[in-house]
């Protein structure tokens, strides 16, 4: 009986630490591996600004990760797209909120960025969590990376993020048009 058990609990513990297989994303010169269990929910141009490529990688438990691909000549501030982003969450977070500089290691590169922590408030109940905001340099582009999950499921996140992070990198397609900023939309469902 005892050996019964023990092989029982030897199998539930295999079970539960396969490993997750890994996916890679690959389309039109933006190329990153993310875990299975992850989905690349959009990829499309922003509406009004043709030239920004919106991508969004959502994970377990609401977790996201967003990549904003810029032109490199392009005027944009990683601290007026955290504060842009504080503003656009206002309806759903209770005051005050923290930031804090931090920086991640993405693309090969020490990336800078801010980190806000806050309270959402979702049908009564206050959630706290958390957003990362980076900015990445790759040759041609800027990237604008959003890292947004719950604080209770931020250690099992980070290790997806990282993910990303390491093996993101971004090219001009070669059949992309000269005015396109080297970006082509696509819609992904």
């Amino acid at each position: 009986m005892r050996r019964r058990v023990l092989a029982a609990l030897l199998f539930t513990l295999a079970a539960c630490s396969s490993p997750r297989t890994v996916d890679t994303y690959d389309k039109n010169g933006l190329r990153f591996s993310y875990p299975s269990n992850w989905m690349v929910t959009t990829d499309m141009r922003i509406p009004g600004n043709e030239r920004v490529r919106e991508v969004v990688v959502s994970g377990p438990d609401h977790a996201l990760l967003l990549l904003f691909c810029f032109p490199e000549a392009t005027n944009v501030s990683l601290e007026s797209f955290a504060a842009s982003a504080a503003k656009g969450r206002a309806g759903v977070v209770k005051a005050p909120f923290t930031a804090r500089a931090v920086t991640a290691r993405i693309a090969g590169q020490e990336a800078p960025g801010i980190e806000q922590a806050f309270d959402l408030e979702i049908l009564g109940q206050r959630l706290p969590h958390r957003a990362s905001y980076y900015l990445v340099h790759v040759p041609g582009f800027k990237v604008l990376v959003g890292a947004q999950a719950a604080q209770q499921h931020l250690a099992t996140v980070r290790p997806s993020w990282q993910k990303v992070f390491d093996t993101l990198a971004l090219e001009a397609p070669a059949e992309a048009p000269a005015d396109s900023g080297g970006l082509k939309a696509i819609f992904v469902r």
